[in-house]
């Protein structure tokens, strides 16, 4: 983000003066700041400013931190909102998150350069939730223009295209979850990276992590398009699978990759004919059960990568998507593997070997792919990250990227237990 411009107002609230002025002379370069020693003193700025992000500390004169975010949640939504502790306050940690729906927690005393950069990437996140909200603006817009013109249409075409607005609807309100914060993956994950490189602003690639009881849920999708496209695609498939994990007694990933399906196809109103645009997703989704030791793996057109002792096998997913196809649809199979302690999985969509670069515009190709993991693969999880990011750039040279990139890789601990 470019914030040579003041452009975006803070609030920050501390009961310490100094802390308060040490915070405005870090930041006001960047930002317009605002400060209050209390709640009170934060509310009244709020109703006359229009604040983009609000920081606070745990411990104000009058309420604590947690209390102030939850209280602007419902007159102030768009607000991005951190908080403030110092050192060994993990429950306070973690109520904020649940009553203040934060976006980052700040430790005390805060580093300016890391600060910084969890406010620049609350400012991207802001921007997002604007545009998000101007796309449903104008969505309901045409949506009442075109009941306007349907009025003779028939009860069931009318009952689709309400199905498929609250979908959509309903798909926005959690978009966010497609920024989950590190500090919450921390918790649910071995140890782990994920390389996220969108093609635009907002991606139609995603990754969905669950933990449901001993077993541990992973999914990585490619979307229809990119963009604000395969943004809205993405907002789907992560709200059905929240909803479809919630329901389905039996979590198989095949199981889950079947119903996904059926209910991607009924939200979209999906007939199979010729003429249809054929919306959809692919996805590798794995379930690990800690207890047994045990891998059970799904894919709609993906593949799931595991590296043992530096040695590759490679699980297959069925050559079918999530969405339409053809005139029959066959169920999705279950691979089920042991693992063992140290094995790597990586889950990932096709933008990284579809990348065109290299001295004859070619692209990547899996076989390169193949073997730059297996040359990092028992590398630290950050270094193999910071080798797929520069081997990526490398390659592309300049070109332009055609893709959104996801790649989830995980380290499997058998005495994991989240």
């Amino acid at each position: 983000m470019n914030s040579s411009n003041p452009i975006y107002s803070i609030l920050y609230i501390d009961g310490s003066v100094k802390n308060l002025k040490s915070f405005k002379a870090d930041f006001c370069r960047d930002y317009h700041i605002y400060t209050a020693t209390s709640g009170r003193a934060g509310m009244e700025i709020m109703e006359q400013k229009i604040i983009q992000l609000v920081i606070t500390d745990q411990r104000i004169p009058d309420i604590s931190g947690i209390d102030f975010l939850e209280k602007i949640l419902v007159d102030f939504p768009d607000c991005m909102r951190m908080i403030m502790t110092g050192g060994g306050d993990e429950e306070a940690i973690i109520e904020a998150f649940n009553r203040g729906n934060i976006y980052r927690y700040v430790a005390k005393p805060w580093n300016q350069e890391e600060l910084k950069m969890s406010i620049d990437s609350a400012m991207e996140v802001y921007n997002l939730k604007i545009q998000n909200r101007d796309l449903i603006n104008s969505l309901e817009d045409a949506k009442r223009n075109l009941e306007r013109k349907v009025m003779e249409r028939t009860r069931e075409i009318e009952r689709q295209k309400a199905n498929i607005t609250r979908s959509l609807l309903y798909a926005s309100r959690i978009q966010n979850a497609l920024m989950v914060p590190a500090e919450q993956l921390d918790q649910i994950l071995p140890p782990y990276f994920i390389l996220n490189k969108p093609k635009d602003i907002v991606s139609g690639d995603f990754y969905w992590v669950s933990r449901e009881g001993d077993r541990l849920i992973m999914a990585v999708a490619d979307c229809t398009g990119h963009g604000v496209p395969g943004a809205f695609m993405s907002v789907l498939g992560i709200s059905l699978l929240h909803e479809i994990v919630r329901n389905l007694q039996e979590l198989r990933p095949g199981d889950i990759l079947n119903e996904l399906r059926e209910q991607t196809i009924r939200a979209l109103g999906q007939t199979g004919k010729r003429d249809e645009a054929r919306e959809g997703m692919e996805m590798a989704i794995c379930a690990v059960d800690f207890q047994r030791r045990v891998l059970q793996f799904s894919g709609a057109f993906r593949p799931m990568y595991l590296f043992r002792r530096g040695e590759l096998n490679v699980i297959h997913g069925d050559r079918m998507p999530i969405g339409i196809y053809g005139e029959e649809r066959a169920s999705f199979s279950t691979s089920e593997i042991s693992f063992e302690e140290k094995d790597m999985i990586y889950l990932f969509t096709d933008g990284y070997v579809d990348q065109i670069g290299g001295l004859d515009r070619k692209t990547f190709k899996t076989g390169r792919f193949k073997r730059l993991l297996r040359e990092i693969c028992q590398k630290p999880l950050a270094e193999q990250k910071s080798i797929l990011r520069e081997e990526v750039e490398i390659w592309r040279a300049g070109q332009e990227q055609i893709d959104d990139i996801l790649i989830l890789g995980v380290e499997l601990i058998t005495a994991w237990n989240g």
